[in-house]
């Protein structure tokens, strides 16, 4: 029996038993869930995005949202020069770069070579400087740390090129606007309630009512 017993035990299928085990690892939820493919159309043209490519468009239309209706100026105005947009912005820069080196070639007496210098000085400045946060500490001083900020600021600021003065403000207004518009919805729910409340429990005819108090004390 033990003979039979071994060359029972010796004779099963062990590799089988490892591959199913391998396939069954293979097709967990979370493998599955890497596999799902999201069509997405654009330019005519559809993609399939995996979940993770599909959320860091998504995240990228987002922040598009917060600019779109400066583009769409921008827009506007290349199209008065009939200009694309890059092409009217890189008009921008060239113009004011020009404009730039004529005014400090002239304050240094015709010399072009240090009106170039101190322009590229002047570039190396504002690429150094932060996005405002000494003008918002200036003014809430406990903000002692951008981490301390919303990250909808930084993220506003960050994307639109605007101070994280500016869009602290606006932050802060948008609460507060939120905030007044929940306490009129709780007051008007309170009224609300108060005013069903004595339609149930006042009379409709203050006389009516005397009347019947008067039958039942007899």
């Amino acid at each position: 029996m033990d003979e039979n017993a071994e060359i029972i035990t010796c004779g099963q299928p062990e590799p089988k038993v490892e591959t199913q085990a391998a396939a069954t690892e293979a097709t967990t939820p979370r493998e599955a869930a890497q596999e799902i493919l999201i069509p997405v159309k654009f330019n005519k043209e559809t993609k399939n995005l995996t979940a993770d490519e599909a959320a860091n468009l998504a995240q990228k239309g987002m922040k598009f949202e917060m600019i779109a209706d400066d583009y769409e100026r921008i827009k506007r105005l290349a199209g008065m020069d009939g200009r694309s947009v890059c092409e009217f912005i890189n008009a921008l820069e060239e113009h004011r770069k020009n404009e730039k080196k004529k005014e400090l070639t002239e304050k240094c007496g015709g010399n072009e070579k240090i009106a170039e210098h101190i322009i590229e000085l002047e570039n190396r400045a504002i690429g150094g400087k932060n996005s405002g946060f000494d003008e918002l500490h200036e003014q809430f001083p406990e903000i002692t740390d951008e981490s301390l900020l919303p990250s909808e600021v930084l993220e506003r600021a960050k994307t639109k090129g605007t101070s994280l003065l500016d869009e602290y403000l606006r932050y802060r207004l948008r609460a507060e606007r939120a905030a007044d518009s929940a306490v009129r919805r709780q007051k008007n729910a309170v009224m609300a309630s108060v005013g069903s409340q004595r339609e149930l429990t006042s009379p409709e005819n203050p006389e009516a009512t005397e009347f019947l108090k008067g039958l039942w004390s007899r």
